[in-house]
């Protein structure tokens, strides 16, 4: 199991406890006493909660982004995560437990998300804006159809260029499942990227015609399966990888499958690049 999906149980688990709380608070508000223990029991879940979240962070800590594991640790430190194990009163430790947790899962679920659909967001736009150059841009469109024609190494190159037009750090997969650069075929300097681009993003070039293309996008989600490296913290988009096709013509949309998501939580998108679009309206009438 992924992080993503750990976090996103572990987050269900203490929104849970959070209404559970209120619940329990509007009902003490009526009649202040707890014949059936309901806040022992509710203290005792928060500790549930409390050594999940240790667990997520031993088991975790070298993937998570930075400053996740400092937030984790201040907080197992504090009263509030302390209280969740304190049996000496029930009702007063189940309440200072569930603010703490509450307080610690808004605070990381911003750390571990807000970062990635930055990412994501920008990634989307520099392929959307690649494609669009490509439709009016008459010099553009010329160096992709000479790209297509030599092949997938000189697309990846192009197409690098064209993200980190847009601070999208595009790289590739080796045999052994480390990052390769697609311009130079090496691993990237890592104290470069901190300091020069907004994100990383997983990508696997292809070239096909609407005959090839489904099996060029299976070639592409294997080579990308294969990447083992840790997520440099912060800087790399880790819920998404990026497939892309690049076809002189527009594939059939048949051929472009959906983007699908693994049971690890990393979701697959599938581009088609098209080196010689045809113009709108043109476009439109096919359709």
């Amino acid at each position: 199991m992924s992080w993503v999906e750990s976090w996103i149980a572990l987050s269900g688990l203490i929104k849970g406890l959070q209404e559970a709380g209120e619940l329990y608070s509007r009902f003490m508000g009526y009649h202040n006493e707890d014949s059936y223990g309901a806040g022992k029991y509710l203290r005792e879940q928060c500790e549930t909660a409390v050594v999940e979240l240790e667990r997520f962070r031993q088991e975790f800590t070298k993937s998570l982004p930075n400053g996740a594991t400092e937030r984790i640790d201040k907080f197992l430190a504090s009263k509030p995560a302390q209280a969740a194990k304190d049996v000496s009163g029930e009702q007063r430790s189940a309440r200072g437990a569930l603010v703490g947790l509450v307080a610690i899962e808004a605070e990381l679920t911003f750390i571990l998300y807000g970062r990635n659909e930055q990412i994501r967001a920008r990634s989307d736009r520099a392929f959307l804006l690649l494609q669009r150059t490509l439709a009016v841009d008459a010099g553009v469109k010329e160096k992709w159809q000479i790209a297509f024609e030599k092949g997938e190494v000189e697309c990846e190159r192009l197409g690098s260029l064209a993200l980190l037009s847009q601070g999208i750090y595009a790289f590739k997969v080796d045999a052994a499942g480390a990052r390769t650069d697609l311009v130079f075929s090496e691993p990237p300097d890592e104290s470069l990227l901190f300091r020069s681009v907004d994100g990383l993003v997983l990508t696997e070039w292809k070239v096909a015609d609407a005959k090839s293309a489904s099996a060029r996008f299976c070639e592409a989600r294997k080579q990308a399966d294969l990447y083992k490296q840790g997520p440099l913290a912060g800087v790399e988009l880790t819920g998404y990888r990026y497939l892309v096709v690049v076809s002189l013509k527009a594939l059939p949309i048949t051929s472009i499958p959906v983007d699908e998501t693994s049971p690890d939580g990393i979701t697959y998108r599938h581009v088609n690049i098209v080196a010689e679009p045809d113009v709108p309206s043109k476009a439109s009438k096919k359709a």
